[in-house]
């Protein structure tokens, strides 16, 4: 093999460059790239040559410019969101002079499908895709089929392990429940911290203090009440949810006692319209009882016959079974009146925070709307006081729009508040817990504790932001009634998921609530070690870049420990290898240390790495590029029988169908028909995105002639495999790393 003896720097920056994909600007548009944005965007970039990534940068650090900066070369664009963002990022649009289309979730969920055909997606919170049995997952997955897809969310997982999964499935189709954790965090690009730097708008985000928390009392009433609830009557579809039921209204309870009131109105209004059915000789369904059973609590019992056409069983003891489930609501909802309102005490809890912070905004989220209104009557005397929720927002004033509210807890306000509608605290639901910036504000309240440790990270998010003004966030919480927290088991919920999360995006610095009395074991994330080696290898790169030769760039260095850093292709674009010592301790000759692309290994090597040349015999020169020649054309034919070991019926379907054909061909045909084979059996180890998949399965159902059908499937590989055609390995660089003690320095006798 031939290769070109160079200068260590060179090779230093040349390894640098392939990690960090350094051909991200500066700006994009009117924008400055913060370094790393730059840094993220480069990684991203790279993995989305492969198929797709995940930006996983907690709330605050500028996801936004960092996605429009990774997709600038996307020649259609189409950026998925919730509607509320539709603004923010068209905004985002304008300042980087970038074009795209722009679908909503909420269109998606209709099964609306945008009349573009990207060929890269942004699909910004994308927790909202964890779940591959809804509607807009399936939408989704159509869009990714031949697009690269770039998933932004700081909490992509809000319960378990597959939340993440079911997200990078829209790239990595199949391959994202067969890969480890390991291997499945490599597509997650996260930052826990960012280094300050010098500017007008500094780079760091600001401290959180807290969670602090104020008591609102402890009374076992009220939760042995709802549990004491017959079980509710059920729609005829309904299924048996009685304990799930009975634990929504306790949550309801924990959160306001307004809420729970409002749950059992409701619960109330739904007995009565299923009473009022089954009198009739009816069973209703659940779509036909939400269409006339009630509204605000309010029934509306026109015709209720005539709204099913499903016969009641044993109606007269369906009655009595609603009657007593009726009495026993009505008999709950009195018993409230003798007991003290906690929403009383979450008020002046409230008042209180606002005593601490007397020059701050202040911004309370909470689950439920009756919780927002039952906190927003008792404070409103205060005076600069606004609620928001789904149906709009309001102050002292009057009505006032969500943009109003938002324009004032926003940085740059472009226009003077009057002193009449200036608002100091805001209670909002979950409604402006994702994509809006609130930097103005330094104080976050939660009213009450969301199901998801997810939704807590996003409410502080929200504040906590790069670039804001306060050096400091200060976070309170209103801690759920001591019963109500037993009932629920609400910590032991929220360690699980906190665990789920930890190995494969990490929590360290998370900023949701702590209600542990012991610490969440945290395992480090394997996206901590890529974060770290980019940090290291910024300090590599050189003014100039190294030019490639005839053959790869080698040099020595001297180092700490024995091994090599290479840059490599196999056929899916440049990647870091490492070879290190075997992890027995005993240093081995070069040419047969341990090799890996994993992150921490990559870290350690550059970490071992120093900068000063070392001479390295010919001999071992070249043993170490056969043995990682070798090594690599082992991994580029050994990856795509993996990805068969893990393939679905489907693809091993296809194989068998592949191979009865050109078995079966005739003998003046089999020559040609081997040819399109070998390349139509690439269907079978290429990583499809899932909705590649279904196009797959779609097209093994076709019944199409067999070298139509040949054909067919190559076409398909060509359009939709996310590796590059194999072409053989390529070395691009390697840097030797030699021991202190045993380096001949260059230059030196």
């Amino acid at each position: 093999m031939p290769d070109s003896s160079a200068d260590v720097l060179a090779v230093r920056d040349f390894i640098a460059r392939a990690w960090l994909a350094g051909d991200v600007p500066g700006t994009l548009g009117g924008i400055t790239l913060r370094p790393h944005q730059r840094d993220a965007a480069a990684r991203l970039r790279t993995l989305l040559r492969r198929g797709g990534a995940l930006l996983a940068d907690p709330v605050g650090l500028g996801k936004t410019y960092t996605a429009l900066a990774a997709t600038r070369d996307a020649r259609q664009l189409l950026i998925v969101a919730p509607a509320a963002l539709r603004p923010m990022w068209l905004q985002a649009l304008k300042a980087t002079g970038r074009t795209a289309d722009f679908a909503s979730y909420e269109s998606l969920s209709r099964g609306r499908m945008p009349a573009s055909v990207p060929d890269a997606v942004i699909a910004d919170e994308a927790h909202h895709l964890r779940n591959p049995g809804t509607i807009r997952y399936g939408v989704m997955a159509r869009l990714c089929t031949r697009a690269r897809a770039l998933l932004l969310s700081a909490t992509p997982v809000h319960n378990r392990a597959d939340d993440l999964r079911a997200q990078l499935a829209l790239f990595l189709g199949g391959r994202a429940w067969a890969l480890d954790d390991d291997t499945l965090a490599t597509y997650v690009v996260k930052r826990e911290h960012i280094a300050p730097t010098d500017g007008d708008q500094p780079d760091h985000l600001p401290t959180v203090h807290g969670i602090h928390w104020y008591t609102t009392g402890e009374d076992d009433r009220v939760p042995s009440a709802i549990m004491a609830l017959p079980p509710p009557l059920r729609p005829e579809d309904g299924g048996d949810g009685g304990s799930l039921l009975a634990l929504s209204l306790v949550r309801q309870w924990a959160s306001s006692r307004a809420a729970l009131m409002g749950a059992l109105r409701s619960r109330l209004a739904q007995a009565e319209a299923l009473k009022a059915a089954f009198m009739g000789g009816r069973y209703p369904t659940r779509a036909q009882l939400r269409s006339w059973c009630y509204a605000d609590g309010v029934l509306q019992l026109a015709f209720p016959q005539l709204a099913s056409d499903v016969p009641a069983p044993d109606c007269a003891t369906l009655v009595n079974e609603a009657e007593t489930h009726m009495v026993a609501v009505r008999t709950l909802l009195r018993g409230l009146a003798d007991i003290p309102d906690p929403d009383d005490r979450r008020a002046a809890a409230l008042r209180d925070v606002l005593d601490r912070h007397p020059h701050a905004q202040v911004v309370v989220f909470a689950e439920f709307a009756a919780t927002v209104k039952a906190l927003y009557t008792r404070l409103l005397p205060l005076g600069g006081v606004a609620m928001l929720t789904g149906r709009g927002g309001q102050v002292a004033g009057g009505a006032v729009t969500r943009a109003e509210l938002l324009e004032q807890f926003s940085p740059g306000a472009a226009h003077p508040v009057p002193a009449a509608r200036r608002v100091r605290l805001l209670i909002t639901t979950d409604l402006f817990s994702e994509g809006v910036n609130l930097q103005r504000a330094s104080v976050v309240v939660h009213a009450d504790l969301p199901w998801s440790p997810a939704r807590a990270e996003q409410r502080v998010g929200r504040v906590r932001r790069m670039g804001s003004a306060h050096p400091d966030v200060f976070v309170y919480g209103l801690r759920p009634p001591a019963p109500a927290d037993h009932l629920l088991q609400l910590e032991a919920r929220l360690r699980r998921k906190v665990a789920a999360a930890a190995h494969l995006v990490g929590v360290e610095g998370t900023i949701m609530p702590r209600l542990f009395t012991a610490p969440v074991a945290v395992v480090a994330a394997p996206h901590a070690a890529a974060a770290e080696l980019s940090q290291l290898l910024e300090p590599w790169l050189c003014a100039e870049p190294a030019a490639l030769l005839a053959g790869p760039l080698v040099a020595g260095a001297v180092a700490t420990t024995d091994g090599f850093l290479a840059v490599v292709d196999w056929g899916d674009g440049p990647r870091l290898v490492a070879g290190l010592p075997t992890q027995n301790g005993a240093p081995p000759p070069r040419a047969a240390s341990r090799i890996s692309t994993a992150p921490d290994d990559l870290r350690d090597a550059v970490r071992a790495c120093g900068r000063e040349p070392a001479r390295v015999p010919d001999y071992e020169r070249q043993a170490t590029l056969q043995r990682l020649t070798e090594w690599c054309e082992c991994r580029r034919t050994m990856a795509p029988l993996a990805r068969h070991a893990e393939s679905s019926p489907t693809r091993q379907k296809l194989i068998r169908r592949i191979d009865g054909i050109t078995s079966s061909a005739p003998r003046h045909l089999r020559a040609r028909y081997l040819a399109i084979a070998r390349d139509a059996r690439r269907a079978a180890t290429a990583t499809l995105s899932v909705g590649a998949e279904e196009v797959l399965r779609e097209l093994m159902e076709s019944e199409l002639p067999d070298p139509a059908w040949l054909n067919a499937v190559r076409t398909f590989v060509e359009l939709h495999a996310r590796d590059a055609a194999p072409s053989g390995v390529q070395v691009y660089a390697v840097l030797l790393l030699v021991p202190t003690s045993l380096a001949p320095v260059a230059g030196r006798p």
